[in-house]
């Protein structure tokens, strides 16, 4: 029988099966930055004299307040920093910094057939290059630092078939709140999705990025896309990959057996018709909680997300005023989600409050090569540098208490933005669509 990409990654990295379906998997790869990894750096030092497994297999980064808001973030980026100093480990800083989850793809530090960690919910993200990569706690980061290992409950399967080919503004961000609506919240928990089908094999590196960084939004351990030929060519060139050919050529045979055999069985199985959707906005409190942009919530909508969300049953988004957009976060702020935005800006002016944040100083040097901050800019919105902060409600755009954020985010929590904030998660183009006409809009209406 036939092995997923999962398994074969999972077998190849297998140390050693513990009591109770505990197993404990190497990590080729650890990223850490500023607010989950100071604690468990400072009690290495102190209790394990900081003695690393590999610091060259880490990467630090200091994104998701990036600069510095106040004293305590001030301390946390400087407390990463010093660490990664005295360890020798690669540092990404202000200026040369970015999402971790944007800046390890871009900088060639994820292959496919390996393992990846990072202590962030989204570090799924990765996995749209056959790797498998999982969002862990401090401690556990800490422990993969000093043995280069995690102990992990092997997940199971789940295959997401999604065939056809996108209608006109449908995007991956549309597919993933498909997806995600159709399971629920909570419903790969236990799980690895794995993409595939059609639609899933024509979308390029950062439409696979999007899909797999909104995993952990069905509860899914992690999500994964097999490796081709989009897949080499996109690492072919990157920094820390090999720029030599024929060495290059033989990773490529190795990254590629990876993919899934055909034969390959899956605990669980979903298939998806491509041409059949629509654009996705959120109407709740969770990714879950989602209806195409021409619908109406539920009639079982949930009582707590409906009060929260100052909504009713039977009421429609389309029209619905927002009091501010956003455009950014590790799920949509590549240099493919500024250039659909900036298709749909040019030329026209936002008429509520408009944040438009790059994922990484490489993606915002690229953006203003091509001009699309002037297009930003003469629209009335703010481009600012890269940094996690609007996104989970910390810094550089705070959306005020019961105040509508339309947002390209993952995440629509109660609270995710800002206090008492309201988050209708959309894609990139519906948010450039609603920041001009202040109501939540298909990007068709903007001619």
């Amino acid at each position: 029988m036939g092995k997923s990409i999962f398994e074969k990654i999972w077998d190849t990295h297998l140390v050693e099966t513990l009591p109770g379906n505990n197993h404990l998997i190497f990590m080729d790869r650890i990223v850490a930055h500023e607010i989950t990894t100071p604690q468990g750096a400072i009690e290495i030092d102190e209790d394990f004299s900081g003695k690393l497994y590999a610091p060259e297999r880490i990467i630090a980064i200091n994104d998701h307040v990036s600069p510095a808001k106040d004293t305590a973030t001030a301390i946390q980026a400087k407390v990463l920093r010093d660490w990664a100093n005295k360890h020798k480990i690669k540092l990404f800083d202000i200026g040369n910094n970015g999402i971790c989850h944007v800046v390890a793809p871009e900088r060639g530090y994820v292959q496919p057939g390996t393992t990846l960690c990072c202590g962030d919910s989204h570090t799924g993200t990765n996995g749209a290059f056959g790797t498998f990569a999982l969002g862990i706690g401090t401690t556990a980061q800490a422990g993969a630092m000093l043995a280069g290992c995690l102990i992990l409950n092997k997940p199971k399967t789940f295959r997401v078939t999604v065939n056809g080919s996108l209608p006109k503004y449908i995007y991956a961000k549309d597919v993933i709140l498909a997806i995600i609506g159709e399971i629920t919240f909570k419903g790969a928990t236990g799980y690895v999705l794995e993409y595939t089908g059609e639609a899933i094999e024509s979308m390029s590196m950062e439409e696979r990025m999007t899909m797999c960084n909104m995993s952990i939004e069905a509860g899914a351990t992690s999500g994964m896309i097999n490796p081709d030929e989009i897949t080499t060519d996109y690492l072919q060139g990157r920094e820390n990959i090999t720029n030599n050919k024929s060495e290059f050529e033989k990773l490529k045979v190795k990254w590629l057996t990876f993919a899934s055999d055909k034969d390959a069985r899956y605990d669980k199985e979903l298939k998806l018709d491509a041409k059949k959707l629509k654009p996705k906005v959120t109407w709740g409190t969770n990714p879950g909680e989602v209806i195409d942009i021409d619908s109406v919530v539920p009639t079982n909508a949930d009582e707590k997300s409906l009060e929260y969300m100052g909504l009713k049953k039977g009421d429609k988004l389309q029209g619905l005023k927002m009091d501010q957009a956003f455009i950014g976060s590790c799920t949509n702020s590549r240099i493919s989600d500024l250039r659909e935005a900036a298709r749909i800006l040019m030329g026209k002016k936002v008429s509520i409050p408009t944040i438009i944040t790059p994922g990484s100083q490489a993606v915002k040097r690229q953006a203003e090569k091509e001009g699309l901050h002037d297009i930003f800019q003469d629209a009335g919105a703010l481009w600012t540098h890269s940094s996690c902060g609007p996104c989970l409600g910390m810094s550089m755009g705070v959306v005020a208490p019961e105040a509508r954020c339309i947002s390209s985010t993952n995440r629509n929590f109660p609270g995710r933005m800002g206090t008492k904030s309201r988050a209708h998660l959309a894609s990139p183009a519906v948010v450039a669509a609603s920041a001009i006409t202040g109501v939540i809009t298909h990007p068709e209406e903007i001619k």
